[in-house]
């Protein structure tokens, strides 16, 4: 009478536990992407919020009722950003864009990101919109490509975070 396993047995037990394995490192990988992708969306959403309250602030401090138009204005607000949720792969991230032309002049903007699972948010004065945008369209033109003029990039190569997205 023999006692213990086969290889037999035991090869099924490991090909069964590899199996089970990979499930596992599947379902946590779209785990961690989506808790990623929930947290740029935050962010920006934020980030909105603190635009907007910049171009609705008292006249005295904002006369021209306008959104901010660059990196200095910018760091008047309280922006936060969970920088460990964003893609630092790519040149440019968190681009901020406004209208500095037309009807819309300082009274529209665009704020693009993308985070590490390769998702990309734009939003507007309007909230969350629809796009096709990929990351090759995140460059150093992204704001000239849309109409409109570049108020600062949160991050470029490096990464290097401008000093007015604070770490959230």
């Amino acid at each position: 009478m023999q006692k213990g396993f086969t290889i037999i047995e035991l090869l099924i037990v490991i090909v069964v536990i590899g199996i089970l394995a990979s499930i596992g490192i599947v379902s946590y990988n779209g785990f961690q992407g989506r808790a990623q992708d929930a947290s740029v969306q935050s962010d920006l959403e934020a980030i909105g919020g603190e635009l907007e309250s910049y171009r609705t602030r008292d006249p005295a401090t904002n006369p021209t009722q306008r959104f901010p138009t660059d990196s200095t204005q910018l760091a008047t607000l309280e922006i936060q950003a969970a920088k460990n949720s964003y893609n630092t792969t790519i040149p440019y991230n968190m681009i901020y864009c406004v209208a500095t032309t037309g009807t819309d002049a300082y009274q529209a903007y665009k704020l693009v990101a993308m985070s590490k699972s390769g998702t990309i948010f734009l939003i507007n004065q309007d909230g969350f919109q629809s796009h096709t945008l990929t990351a090759s369209n995140l460059t150093a033109t992204f704001c000239a490509d849309q109409g409109m003029t570049l108020g600062s990039n949160g991050m470029t190569s490096g990464p290097t975070w401008s000093s007015w997205v604070r770490t959230g």
